[in-house]
């Protein structure tokens, strides 16, 4: 049968034009069905790397069932997540996590390390879910795996959604091809062809230029189609390079984390050639571990004996990975240590490799060595020592007695040298109130005689009996004042060493203690140009022990004129008290003079504790300040000082001290 020429070129622009749809529709099928397969890996290796940051600090720690059911309720609701199952395998490769809904075991070429490897994900597509597994670091440096399936039937619907849209709009502006054809032959076959030279430029991955459009009809609208088609691959083009991007920042992020990680780490190919090493590696085994770098292990002194290395590859050969095996090395110093080995296998840049991980053990091996030698050892000086021990307690028990004896000896030597001190004082003291008294009696004596004299020649004028009388005047009031100064302070040294011997109980008053207890001391703050300001209100009186109170301002006042004053001249004590409480009166002991540095402050209250050995201290000055604080008259006492700013020595002492037995 023979046709037409218009029929013929009708039928062979229907063909071309069949022929054109049909390329774009299988480019298309093709590009989505890549586009779709590399997504979903890409989106697998996400969620794997997702899930082994989230999951690590649990897994390190052996606190993974905590998660069972926090994971069972986020795979619960399917529309929440792609993700529709989760299983965690040991390394043995039983499950520890498994949830969400699972049509089918685990896929078994994943568990032989098969599938397609992404960035060290392993994963399959079967049906409408991608299966995806990845090793995972468990406690005790075990590896597992993490296995978990991700719905691909979104991306399918799309896609199918996309072809159904192509094809019907391919089968549309076919049939309106057809038709255009038939009317309009010579027009339509111009358009046909350059509408057929634009699409084949599409169909070469020209998407960026779009398809020309002339006028309303129906290939127009084609065109317009395939332009939407164009924009839509060319979006899907960008977010694939957007992924990209991403997928090379997650890349940076690993090799971040790889050069940050504590332990060792290298990369080797296949053949045991180092790639790369981390600086833990360089920080372990010195400088040295960058030859390893380009070069296998055997090339460069690294393994302690060429035996070491072999064995540790036949045990990646045979069992895929090496988990924990101790090897001997050379460490940086020349000797022998042993590190704890593992391995697992991974895809870097395209090319099959291997991530070593180094835990050095020689000290903790060494440690063991020598805890097992002790425990050899260790009945026969447990023996040993427990006789010294009894022998020892024995000499203890009379060292303690004698100590005991010794210290009751030395407090009262403290106390007698204590009262010495304040005896030498006030004889100091009186000697200028009895010296002004015995010189005023003198020379009136002899103003007496003189008188006596001049009253017998009879010459005695009213003028020079006035000025005889009041020179007797203020010789007796200058006697009196003398006399009752001195009958004053003997009256203090008197209550002072009554109290201070005694040791008794009695009501007394605290600012009148203090004034007894400061003017005993007044020639040696005199001769050193000391002040002393006291801040103590009037009213407070105490019942409790005097006598502790006296020998404790003794000490602090000998402290600071011994130690705080050294050396120096001019400086001020201060001595305040104010109630805290209803029955607690805050007692501050302060001095502006050199201080004290902290090993000092530290041990202020250590018995026999001096910094003037062999200088007369005895270091118990500031113990039995201690003791009757604490002990006598139950309160507290705390020292605050800094070199070169002075101390302070705070006491809380109550009211009514407690009842004690007196002493022997």
């Amino acid at each position: 049968m023979s046709l037409s020429l218009r029929a013929k070129f009708l039928m062979l622009s229907a063909v071309i034009q069949a022929l054109v749809v049909g390329l774009l529709i299988w480019n298309s099928l093709r590009l989505m069905n890549h586009a779709v397969n590399t997504n979903a890996e890409r989106v697998a290796q996400e969620y794997a790397v997702t899930l082994n940051l989230s999951l690590s600090p649990y897994a390190t720690r052996g606190r993974l069932p905590e998660l069972n059911s926090y994971l069972t309720e986020m795979l619960s609701d399917p529309d929440d997540s792609f993700l529709r199952y989760l299983t965690i395998l040991d390394e043995n490769g039983h499950p520890i996590i498994a949830v969400g809904k699972r049509d089918m075991p685990l896929p078994e070429v994943l568990r032989n390390g098969g599938g397609t490897s992404f960035k060290g994900v392993r994963t399959i597509i079967s049906d409408a879910t991608i299966h995806a597994r990845s090793p995972l670091l468990l406690k005790d440096n075990r590896i597992g795996s993490i296995n978990f399936g991700l719905t691909t039937k979104d991306l399918k619907q799309a896609r199918d959604e996309v072809m159904m849209q192509g094809v019907a709009i391919s089968l549309i502006g076919f049939a309106a091809g057809m038709l255009m054809f038939y009317i309009f032959t010579r027009g339509i076959g111009r358009r046909l062809e350059a509408l057929t030279g634009d699409s084949q430029q599409m169909a070469l991955g020209d998407y960026n230029k779009a398809l020309a459009v002339h006028g309303d009809d129906e290939i127009a609208v084609f065109t317009r189609t395939l332009n939407a088609m164009s924009a839509a691959l060319r979006e899907r083009i960008a977010e694939l390079e957007t992924s990209q991007q991403r997928l090379s920042e997650s890349e940076a992020r690993f090799k971040t984390l790889f050069d940050m990680a504590p332990l060792p780490l290298t990369v080797s190919d296949r053949e045991g050639r180092i790639i790369t090493a981390n600086r833990a590696l360089i920080q372990t085994f010195g400088s040295n571990a960058l030859n390893l770098i380009g070069k296998r292990s055997d090339e460069v002194p690294f393994w302690a004996s060429r035996l070491e290395r072999e064995r540790i590859w036949k045990m990646y050969r045979d069992d895929g990975a090496v988990h924990g095996a101790v090897a001997g090395v050379l460490l940086p110093d020349g000797s022998v240590g042993s590190v704890a080995i593992w391995s697992s296998s991974l895809t870097l840049d395209g090319n099959a490799s291997i991530i070593w991980a180094l835990l050095d053990l020689t000290e903790e091996l060494n440690a063991k060595r020598e805890l097992k030698d002790l425990n050899v050892s260790l009945e026969s000086r447990v023996r040993e020592r427990s006789a010294a021990l009894e022998r020892a307690n024995a000499d203890l028990s009379k060292a303690l007695e004698t100590l005991q004896h010794t210290q009751d000896e030395l407090l009262a030597s403290e106390k007698m040298a204590s009262l010495g001190s304040l005896v030498a004082g006030i004889a100091h003291e009186l000697n200028t109130p009895i010296g002004n008294s015995l010189l005023a009696s003198t020379a009136l004596r002899d103003r007496v005689h003189e008188f006596e004299a001049h009253v017998a020649s009879g010459a005695l004028r009213r003028s020079e009996l006035n000025t005889h009388l009041q020179e007797v005047g203020t010789a007796s009031e200058l006697i009196s004042g003398s006399l009752h100064k001195a009958a004053e302070l003997i009256s203090s040294f008197k209550q002072i060493a009554v109290d201070q011997t005694n040791d008794q109980r009695r009501a007394f008053d605290l600012l009148a203690a203090v004034q007894d207890t400061v003017a005993t001391y007044m020639p040696r703050l005199r001769r050193l140009q000391c002040e002393v300001v006291l801040q103590i209100p009037a009213g407070l009186v105490f019942d409790s022990y005097p006598g502790g109170l006296y020998q404790i301002l003794n000490n602090l006042i000998n402290n600071a004129l011994n130690h705080a004053f050294e050396h120096r001249h001019g400086g001020t004590l201060t001595v305040r008290g104010e109630r805290v409480d209803d029955d607690i009166v805050e007692l501050m002991f302060s001095d502006d003079g050199c201080g004290m540095p902290d090993d000092v402050l530290k041990r202020v209250f250590d018995p026999f504790f001096t910094t003037k050995m062999g200088q007369g201290g005895t270091g118990l000055g500031m113990n039995i300040v201690y003791n009757l604080v604490t002990g006598v008259l139950g309160g507290r006492i705390t020292i605050d000082s800094a070199p070169n700013v002075g101390t302070a020595v705070r006491m809380l002492l109550p009211l009514v001290a407690p009842q004690r037995e007196p002493a022997r």
